[in-house]
């Protein structure tokens, strides 16, 4: 212990304290933002998957309703009829 505390008293033993500090500092940073990167990655794709559930929704909801009126004109299907 006391070899500890001597080392640090020292010029040498205080900068390397200090590199250690930063590299404890600046891998802590690091693996902050790479969690809020993820989590924030997964929750775009959640939003894009919800966003397409509902596009479909809406999409066979309004073919539903074209093909539910009688009386309206058929799509054009290229087939010629005399």
């Amino acid at each position: 212990m006391l070899s500890l505390v001597s080392l640090l008293a020292s010029p040498l033993g205080r900068i390397a304290g200090l590199v250690l500090l930063a590299g404890v500092a600046a891998g802590a940073i690091y693996l902050k933002g790479r969690m809020e990167g993820r989590a924030a990655c997964l929750a775009q794709g959640e939003r894009d998957v919800l966003e397409t559930i509902e596009r479909a929704d809406r999409a066979r909801a309004a073919a539903g309703r074209r093909d539910a009126d009688a009386g309206r004109l058929r799509d054009d299907d290229a087939f010629r009829r005399d």
